[in-house]
């Protein structure tokens, strides 16, 4: 019996997106079509890893208060980092916005040593992902406008 049919539901159209982007993958060349085969193909694997979740696993959802404040802080965040990604790039604008995002998540409500090991975790995924798309995959990254003269 199915326990949880919302992830159940997810599943499924997970892997129905998947199985689109996969086929429009097939369009684009070899070399360009190595990264969403990667995407789609994780994405696979954890839906029908939710869909056996959703089969298995009982548990209660508890309705919690939605901080308002807190969503409006989220928001201005993710639109803040896509407006200044172009003018001061992705390392500094990821790197900002990330740690943002994880002062307004914690609320510190975490111990101080907590907080400054998930930043210096997060800015060292944040630098590896860099690194990877840049020359791994030769993806061009934007380097920001206003540091193009320096």
């Amino acid at each position: 019996m199915i326990k949880d049919l919302t992830s159940f539901i997810s599943g499924i159209c997970f892997i129905i997106l998947s199985i689109v982007l996969f086929h429009e993958a097939n369009q684009l060349s070899p070399f360009a079509s190595v990264f969403p085969y990667a995407i789609t193909s994780v994405l696979v694997l954890l839906s029908i890893l939710l869909i056996i979740r959703s089969i298995k696993v009982d548990f209660k959802v508890e309705k919690e208060a939605v901080d308002t404040l807190k969503i409006v802080l989220l928001c201005i965040v993710f639109f803040a980092w896509i407006y200044f990604l172009e003018r001061t790039g992705f390392i500094l604008t990821s790197l900002i916005a990330f740690n943002l995002l994880i002062l307004i998540n914690t609320g510190l409500n975490m111990s101080i040593k907590k907080i400054i090991i998930y930043m210096i975790s997060g800015s060292i995924f944040i630098l590896v992902l860099y690194l990877g798309f840049k020359t791994l995959l030769l993806v061009p990254l934007p380097e920001g406008l206003w540091f193009r003269d320096i």
